[in-house]
């Protein structure tokens, strides 16, 4: 099964993906940083922080 992904900041449809997914993708149009994981059939977002130092 797959799975459209969406920013959750801003709602833009990033990618489709399926079960057993691994992502970190920069959202190209609020330049948020996701790491994405697909398992299970849940989706799961996590913001990455920046380490600028």
């Amino acid at each position: 099964m797959t799975s459209y992904v969406v920013c959750p900041d801003c709602g833009y449809k990033l990618f489709k993906a399926g079960d057993g997914s691994n992502v970190e993708i920069y959202c190209p149009k609020c330049k948020v940083k996701l790491q994405i994981e697909i398992k299970d059939g849940k989706i799961i977002i996590q913001k990455v922080l920046s380490d600028k130092t």
